[in-house]
């Protein structure tokens, strides 16, 4: 019949093998297609783990160093090889080169008065860093930052918690030793959390001297430690700051004092650079500020940070704007320099930066490499007066 040829027509069969060649076409395109995504998002992934890791290089290079393998905590990297000690590494609390397993004790906060009825202080002059800061009417408290492997025969005396106190303690992640606290501190002690030894729950720790209270509390070293093995713990779990050597001392000019004029000149302090050691001696109201066994407080580096403050109720307590971040000065070397404190929340690290970018997004800010060894942060509202000069 007309138009039935079958040159012109198709087979079942043929249309069959077309539908299975046009199928195959489909399922390889289908799979070059999925092979050019997934590298394409493999690409991007590593992107963006490399930008991830330098940011964070650029920001945090303490997170680069040693990591203990089996707890996840850093311990810093040395920086040079000791000859006594070619094994040593840094403490984190203060740059100190320790033995290895020394590095990062199970830190301690120790709440110290700072009262004229309470002085002189006991085991102040030991503490790795130390923070004062008004409690209340002008009166300077001290949370003295202990590596937690000392041998202190007396730290006191010991007094009560601020919540600022509670947050800079929480930094370090560490024990605060205390008696009692301020209403807002004690809530906050409980809602964070917080490792606290409140004297008035756990006396068997602390002991009362003939001193008329409240300036009479006192603990040791070897009470600490009992307790913090009793509650298993023996490393630290906070960030360390960037730490240095000396430097050679300049021949040029020097900055020789710093002085803070808190509310009252009994609490005026004084830090005189001593050129020889490469450190401050610190004065209290016009005398050398030293420990009851007559020992001399000393730092390498000092670090004033200017914090907002307000008082909050009749017993002129204060309510510190210590989060977030403002001016600061560190002096170091026999140099002072501004520059930015930040904390960026209740349990981070408060750093010092360089005053050279831009605080508010973290460009080109470059952090203080501190001093081995002792740091005092001096916390001062803006309208205390601070001089400085050679």
């Amino acid at each position: 019949m007309a138009g039935n040829k079958e040159g012109n027509c198709v087979s079942p069969k043929n249309i069959n093998l077309m539908n299975r060649k046009e199928l195959f076409v489909n399922i390889k395109s289908k799979k070059r297609l999925w092979i050019t995504i997934c590298i394409i998002f493999i690409i991007l992934t590593v992107a963006l783990a490399y930008l991830t890791y330098c940011l964070l290089a650029n920001f945090y290079p303490e997170l680069f160093g040693k990591t203990d393998k089996m707890t996840g905590l850093f311990t810093p990297q040395r920086d040079e090889i000791i000859k006594d000690c070619p094994d040593c590494l840094r403490r984190s609390i203060d740059g100190v080169y320790v033995e290895p397993g020394q590095e990062n004790p199970y830190p301690i906060a120790v709440i110290i008065e700072n009262q004229v009825d309470a002085r002189p202080p006991s085991g102040l002059a030991q503490a790795n860093l130390v923070f004062e800061v008004e409690a209340e009417g002008g009166i300077t408290r001290f949370l003295a930052i202990y590596a937690g492997n000392q041998d202190l025969a007396e730290i006191g005396s010991i007094r009560s918690a601020r919540p600022y106190l509670v947050d800079w303690t929480e930094e370090f992640s560490a024990l605060l030793v205390h008696c009692g606290g301020s209403p807002e501190a004690l809530v906050k002690i409980a809602k964070d959390n917080a490792l606290s030894l409140n004297e008035f729950y756990n006396g068997g720790y602390y002991w009362r001297n003939k001193r008329p209270g409240p300036h009479n509390i006192y603990t040791s070293s070897e009470l600490l430690n009992k307790y913090l093995e009793s509650e298993n713990l023996n490393q630290g779990k906070y960030l360390s700051w960037q730490y240095k050597n000396d430097q050679p001392v300049a021949q040029s000019e020097t900055i020789d004092n710093i002085t803070i004029k808190y509310k009252s000149a009994s609490y005026t302090v004084n830090w005189t650079y001593d050129k020889d050691n490469n450190d401050y001696i610190r004065y209290l109201a016009g005398e050398r500020h030293k420990d009851i066994d007559g020992e001399q407080i000393k730092a390498k580096n000092i670090a004033i940070a200017i914090i907002p403050a307000e008082v909050i109720d009749d017993e002129l307590r204060l309510k510190m704007y210590h989060i977030g971040e403002g001016d600061a000065i560190v002096c170091l070397d026999g140099q002072c320099q501004e520059g930015r404190w930040q904390k960026k929340s209740s349990s981070a690290r408060t750093r010092f930066y360089k005053d050279d970018g831009d605080a508010s997004t973290g460009i080109a800010l470059q952090e203080f490499k501190f001093n081995a060894g002792t740091t005092w942060i001096e916390v001062v509202r803006p309208e205390i007066t601070v001089d400085i000069s050679q």
